[in-house]
């Protein structure tokens, strides 16, 4: 009896501690804002010719105002569609004004916001990885009661978080659009953050799956092949890099969906995880930060040598698209627009 309790005692301990480490963990995550990096530069409207922006701010689930703008070209009259764009962890959509700017200038509207707890947005906290779809959701309310807006077609799209967020919007019955494009999407949430920590914690991946359903609700580990499949017939490309280490292929939305018929699913050889930019602009970006990390966590580093490597940032080339993966997104977005 004494070496039962002994074992029971042991293992009730083990488990209370993965349960602490990975509360931990998550609250390290969604327990806090997101305001960026001051130090970097944020593309706006103002970085790119006769890029115009209406700033627009509508209510998530919680009455928190989400802020964000209405991008177009000057002299585009009628867009072909309006994209609803939702952005990924770490940044809020200003992070993608290069997309933004490629997508008004190929004709069509773009409503991009930061979602809560993110820049400009209300809200203390970030508070779940499901609180990307909620906010995609609460900003195609927002097009669906507006006179101009709600009588336009509806593309959305979106990047890593935004990606996944694009796919989990898809499965709610409500909502309605024309097509849509996820660039980067997992499959679930958890798995991000599991893999995020590193194989030898992988044992925690059970406890984070647990997390997210206490703490999110039942959606939060229904994984997107199926919120996808409910929805059939709305067209869907989904874009992946092979050497993506954030969603590795083995946890992407492209891998578990690319037999459902209304999904295109596309593989891109050599690329990571911002799969719209160049091979070249990715590898720059990846080495950058990491200087600025290595720098940050240097002791004997001083400020001037941190602020020398963020004021020599070169910001079109960290920024810059790969034309052939946009070419092929903008066709299909012309494409769902009629």
């Amino acid at each position: 009896m004494t070496a039962f309790l002994i074992i029971l005692a042991v293992i009730v301990l083990i488990v209370g501690a993965a349960l602490f480490l990975g509360y931990s963990m998550y609250s390290a995550v969604f327990g806090k804002r997101c305001d960026g990096d001051k130090n970097l530069k944020y593309f706006t409207h103002k970085d790119f010719d006769s890029l115009k922006a209406a700033t627009k701010e509508f209510p998530n689930k919680n009455g928190e105002m989400l802020r964000g703008n209405i991008y177009a070209k000057a002299g585009v009259q009628v867009p072909d569609a309006l994209i609803v764009f939702s952005h990924g962890m770490g940044g809020g959509h200003l992070s993608y004004m290069t997309e933004i700017n490629t997508f008004a200038a190929n004709g069509f509207a773009v409503l991009a916001y930061d979602n809560t707890g993110t820049f400009e947005s209300d809200g203390n906290k970030i508070g779940g990885f499901c609180q990307g779809p909620e906010d995609l959701k609460a900003a195609l309310r927002f097009v669906g009661a507006h006179p101009t807006l709600s009588k336009m077609k509806i593309i959305l799209a979106g990047h890593s978080w935004g990606g996944y967020s694009v796919c989990q919007a898809l499965g709610d019955p409500d909502v309605k659009v024309d097509g849509a494009v996820a660039f980067s999407a997992p499959d679930s949430g958890y798995q991000v953050i599991s893999a995020a920590i590193g194989e030898k914690l992988s044992f925690l991946t059970p406890v984070f799956k647990l997390l997210f359903r206490l703490f999110e609700g039942k959606n939060a580990t229904v994984p997107c092949r199926d919120t996808l499949a409910k929805a059939e017939p709305t067209p869907v490309l989904l874009l992946q890099g092979d050497e993506d280490t954030i969603v590795k292929k083995p946890i992407s939305a492209a891998l578990a969906a690319k037999d459902l018929p209304h999904v295109k699913a596309l593989f891109f050889k050599g690329r990571y995880h911002n799969v719209y930019q160049t091979i070249a602009s990715e590898e720059y970006m990846n080495g950058t930060f990491a200087k600025i990390k290595e720098l940050k966590k240097d002791k004997n580093a001083s400020e001037e040598e941190l602020s020398a490597c963020y004021k020599n940032i070169d910001y079109e080339l960290i920024t810059r698209e790969d034309p052939s993966v946009i070419g092929l997104v903008i066709q299909f977005m012309k494409k769902c627009a009629k």
